[in-house]
C-alpha cells in the first residue's frame, strides 16, 4: 500500500548509507546543483511574464511544519549532547559505546538529513512569489553547502561532537526563524509584531561564534582531529559568520 511505503520511507531507516543517497550516490549533488540553477536562472525565467503566486496557505502550513520539525530535531540533538558528552572526544570507528549511540540515532539523523533538503524549498517559494532579491548568495551558499556537508559526514559516519553542538544550536534558532516566517505569512498586518527580525540575525551570528570557539578549543586540546572535513567545516562556519555580519550591516546598520 502507498501508506505503508510512505511510512517505511520516512520512519524506517534500513540501510542508512544507501538511503541518504536518494537512489544514487550522485543524486544529492544533482539535487543541489538543480536547486541553484533553478533558483538563479530557470525559475526566474519561467516566472518573468507571469504574475507571482500568493501561496499564503501553503507558506503557513510549510512554516508551521518547519517549526514542528525543528523542535523535534532540537530535542533529539540535545538528548545526543548529553548521551555523548563523556565520549565526545572519541570516534565512531574506535568507540563501541559511541557506535551503539550512533546506531540508535539513525532515524533522527535521517530526519535531520531530510529537513535540510526540504529547506531548499525556501528559494523555490521565493521564485514562485517573484521575490528574487531574497535569493542572495548567502541564502544559496548556506543551504546548498549544508546539504553536501550533511551527505559527506553521514556517508563517512564521522559525526563528531562539534556537529551535535552545531545542530543543537542551529535547529533551536530555526524554530525562531520559522516562527518569524510563519507569522509573516499571514500578511502585511503582522509586520508590526515582527520588529525583532534583526535580533534573529544577531542570534544566527552568535551561534556561528559559539561553534567556531568550541571547534577551536577542541582542536587545540586534541579532542577533535584537524582533518580535511574538520577544516572545511570550520571554514564554512567562518564564512557564514562573515556573510551574516555583512547582511546585518547592510540591513540594519547602514539602512
Amino acid at each position: 500500500m502507498i501508506s505503508d511505503s510512505l511510512y517505511n520511507y520516512f520512519f524506517r531507516v534500513g540501510d542508512f548509507e544507501k538511503k541518504i543517497q536518494f537512489g544514487h550516490p550522485y543524486a544529492p549533488y544533482c539535487i543541489v546543483s538543480f536547486y541553484i540553477i533553478f533558483s538563479k536562472w530557470i525559475g526566474p525565467a519561467l516566472m518573468e511574464n507571469r504574475k507571482p503566486f500568493e501561496l499564503k496557505n501553503l507558506l503557513i502550513f510549510y512554516n508551521f511544519f518547519q517549526m514542528i520539525g525543528n523542535t523535534y530535531l532540537t530535542i533529539k540533538a540535545v538528548e545526543g549532547l548529553f548521551k555523548c558528552w563523556h565520549v565526545r572526544c572519541e570516534s565512531y570507528h574506535t568507540s563501541p559505546e559511541l557506535a551503539v549511540i550512533m546506531n540508535d540515532s539513525y532515524l533522527a539523523l535521517w530526519h535531520l538529513y531530510l529537513i535540510k533538503f526540504i529547506d531548499l524549498l525556501d528559494a523555490v517559494f521565493f521564485v514562485l512569489r517573484k521575490k528574487e532579491k531574497q535569493i542572495t548568495f548567502l541564502h544559496l551558499f548556506h543551504h546548498a553547502v549544508i546539504c553536501i556537508i550533511c551527505y559527506t559526514y553521514f556517508t563517512s559516519l564521522d559525526v563528531a561532537y562539534y556537529i551535535l553542538v552545531t545542530i543543537s544550536i542551529n535547529f533551536f534558532i530555526h524554530i525562531i526563524m520559522y516562527l518569524y516566517y510563519f507569522l509573516s505569512a499571514f500578511g502585511p498586518h503582522m509586520q508590526k509584531y515582527l520588529w525583532w527580525k534583526k535580533y534573529l540575525t544577531t542570534l544566527q551570528m552568535i551561534q556561528f561564534g559559539i561553534i567556531l570557539v568550541y571547534m577551536a578549543v577542541s582542536f587545540v586540546n586534541g579532542c577533535h582531529k584537524t582533518g580535511p572535513m574538520e577544516i572545511t567545516f570550520f571554514c564554512f562556519v567562518a564564512a557564514l559568520l562573515v556573510l551574516f555580519s555583512n547582511f546585518y550591516e547592510k540591513s540594519f546598520v547602514n539602512k
